[in-house]
């Protein structure tokens, strides 16, 4: 087979990866949770022209790469932070196949290769994080590239004697460099690549000199990588930062500090300058280290429990808030191509490196073949010493994943063919012990520390309520209730009340109804999906008082209160709306929360408000055998009360649409009831029509900061 043909195979999982991460991030926008915080509001910093000024008052300096590759992104997606996902999502898809191109270079073979991108493609948590504002994927995606430009570079060395293909050590030095613009971890690593970039120079038959100057131009490319931002820091601080000061932190947070995790927080937030803040954290942590010298090994057994263990955080569902239940499907698919599709790969991997091992040992060449192997076994080591006497976290395995997937593939089918090789028992069991003490700890690690019994309250749960939806698809009410019951005997989560209230709304069982609904509110007090069902329920049962009171919620913004309202109450409309009279959540979006304007409570729109209003009753049904006339569809008449206190201009022109037809309509700064005639259309099924309310807009004064549109009051659709 020509190995230059391109592998059709490889290129469809690929699209298949590509097509799956799309589908993850098509979700509705997920609430940011870690470091996406962080990351996003100094994205905008940059965007905005602040420059870094969040970390002057932040607990450290971070790596600056990834910040500036989301801000170029929300540049591109104007703005736009659900699309700014996008370019990341490519590259995601991307690290498939380098990890697909690591596999090879370790020596998998075609069907190694393929089996080993459909697991990157799949595995759940790899694809969520390419919808996730954190620097892991773009890390993934350079340190990757090095290390394959560094693999190639010795494949070409070996085979052109004349030849050091140069071009190849820039792309990794850049690469490299890059990578520790993005984390810092490779930093520390650098001495060991330039010692085995000196080693397969200097075996490939070149001279000492040549492979000292081969490791010293990419020590330079990649310090020269590193200069901009480290100058940056040396002239904007009282001490130069070579990149982050993140490790400084860890030193004094994760060291059994005597002060809390606030305390620290509060201490370091005043240091205004990072350089300072970094060594007085670095001092902290010093002193408690000289104090106890053995905290550095106790600390070993959690931190190795945090790296390998099987734990189902908000990095691997997005969520639009992390108080709902992930959806059925994606629940029980994470149970399968996240938890265990884990544990048989790194399971794999380990019987991979075992079987390399071996192969090596038995090559007639063998050290200019084990250069490959050094190096991928030397980054998961590094990556997991650093991490035993700093901080671990599951994500941080993140960091050295594509290395063990290649692993997983390029290794285990050795084992039939090299327990046949002739090897002396000493040796053979030796190597074999060793390894099955390694894979038996993690085993261990990874089996007692999983939530089973969370795991399969959570299969039972989203199973019946799979069962639920369908039922409720079909217009199966009693069907429906039944499995969302049986749900709530597997886990008594805010959403499963939630769905057996609906239930019990569309059957006209209000009572029953709230009563799940201030069940939810119980299980979860600051979940808006809890307290905008309950006050919805209230307000339908004509409880108006009880109704504004659960629309307010515990610790839940009116704003937040509003979005999600419009967006999952199908609730009908009044005949009047009254607009922020504290009942109108689920009619009126593109507004502000409601403030007093006189003796009336108003809502400022944001220059593109809409309204959902009854137009008229849903047509009744003939009965059988019988034919009834048309109904005659009347012109409706919308009256919109509304003022616009322009400081700028005295009128101001409001489009009014309705089924993409728009009506123009001056206002000014007094209070006025305006009517437009709408289109002659039916109404939806529900017998709701829904207006846009365009308008120009301004900026409210300080401290208000607003982007301010129209005042409106009520709004009301009648027959002409």
């Amino acid at each position: 087979m020509n190995p230059r043909r391109p592998d059709l195979i490889l290129l469809l999982i690929l699209l298949a990866a590509l097509l799956y991460r799309l589908a993850l991030w098509a979700q509705p926008l997920h609430q940011p949770a870690n470091d996406e915080n962080e990351y996003i509001a100094v994205a905008y910093d940059l965007l905005a022209g602040r420059g870094w000024v969040f970390y002057e008052s932040h607990h450290w300096l971070r790596a600056p790469l990834y910040p500036l590759w989301l801000a170029g992104s929300l540049a591109l997606a104007g703005g736009d932070l659900h699309r700014a996902a996008l370019p990341n999502l490519l590259l995601s898809t991307l690290n498939v196949g380098l990890i697909a191109i690591l596999t090879r270079q370790l020596g998998g073979g075609r069907w190694a290769v393929r089996g080993v991108a459909l697991a990157a493609a799949g595995l759940l948590t790899f694809a969520t994080f390419a919808s996730l504002y954190m620097a892991e994927t773009l890390f993934t995606f350079l340190f990757t590239a090095a290390m394959v430009l560094l693999l190639h570079w010795r494949t070409c060395l070996r085979a052109a004697a004349h030849t050091g293909h140069w071009h190849l050590l820039v792309l990794a030095a850049v690469a490299y460099g890059l990578a520790v613009l993005t984390r810092s971890l490779p930093l520390a690593f650098l001495p060991v690549v330039l010692l085995w970039i000196g080693v397969v120079a200097h075996g490939a038959g070149r001279s000492w000199v040549q492979a000292g100057g081969a490791a010293l131009v990419v020590a330079l490319l990649v310090a020269a990588t590193l200069a901009p931002w480290t100058i940056r820091n040396c002239r904007a601080y009282t001490a130069c930062i070579t990149v982050e000061t993140g490790f400084s932190f860890n030193m004094w947070a994760f060291n059994e500090p005597r002060e809390s995790m606030a305390e620290i927080l509060r201490v370091l937030e005043q240091i205004p300058d990072p350089a300072e803040r970094a060594a007085f954290a670095t001092a902290q942590g010093r002193q408690r280290i000289q104090e106890d010298p053995l905290i550095l090994v106790r600390k070993i057994p959690e931190n190795w429990l945090y790296l390998w263990r099987v734990r189902p955080i908000q990095d691997r569902f997005l969520m639009a808030t992390y108080y709902a239940d992930p959806p059925p499907v994606l629940f029980i698919w994470a149970v399968l191509a996240d938890d265990l599709l884990y544990l048989v790969l790194t399971a794999m991997a380990g019987v991979g490196a075992v079987a390399l091992l071996w192969q090596v040992g038995h090559a007639p060449q063998r050290w200019q073949q084990l250069a490959p192997l050094l190096l991928v076994l030397g980054w998961i080591g590094y990556v997991v010493v650093a991490t035993m006497f700093t901080h671990g976290e599951a994500r941080y395995r993140h960091f050295f994943l594509p290395q063990l997937l290649a692993l997983a593939g390029a290794g285990p089918a050795l084992v039939p063919v090299l327990w046949r090789i002739r090897t002396p028992q000493a040796v053979r069991w030796a190597l074999l012990g060793s390894a099955a003490v390694v894979l038996g700890l993690w085993l261990h690690t990874a089996l007692t520390s999983y939530p089973a019994e969370w795991a399969r309250r959570g299969v039972g749960r989203s199973w019946h309520t799979l069962h639920g939806d369908w039922a409720l698809a079909r217009g199966d009410l009693a069907g429906a209730q039944h499995a969302y019951q049986q749900a709530l005997r597997y886990r008594r989560s805010a959403d499963s009340f939630i769905n057996l209230g609906n239930v019990y709304v569309q059957q006209g069982e209000l009572e029953l109804a709230a009563e799940n609904f201030r069940k939810a509110r119980q299980t979860e007090r600051i979940y808006v999906a809890a307290s905008t069902s309950l006050g919805d329920v209230y307000r339908r049962m004509g409880q108006d008082e009880a109704a504004r009171r659960a629309f307010a919620g515990t610790n839940v913004s009116e704003q937040e209160v509003l979005d999600w309202s419009w967006q999952h109450l199908p609730a009908p409309p009044p005949a009047l709306l009254e607009i922020g009279d504290g009942l109108d959540f689920g009619f009126i979006t593109g507004a502000y929360p409601a403030e007093a304007n006189g003796d009336a409570l108003v809502r400022w729109s944001n220059g593109h408000a809409r309204l959902r209003l009854p137009l008229a009753p849903p047509a009744q049904r003939c009965p059988p055998g019988h034919t009834c006339p048309p109904t005659p569809l009347k012109p409706p008449l919308l009256q919109l009360r509304v003022a616009v206190p322009h400081p700028e201009q005295a009128r101001v022109p409001m489009q009014v649409c309705a089924a993409d037809v728009c009506q123009m309509v001056m206002l000014g700064a007094d209070w006025r009831v305006v009517q437009v005639a709408l289109p002659r259309v039916p109404p939806d099924e529900a017998g709701v029509i829904e207006v846009q309310l365009r308008s120009p807009t301004f900026v409210a004064p300080a401290p208000d900061g607003r982007t301010l549109g129209v005042l409106l009051d009520w709004a009301r659709v009648v027959p002409e």
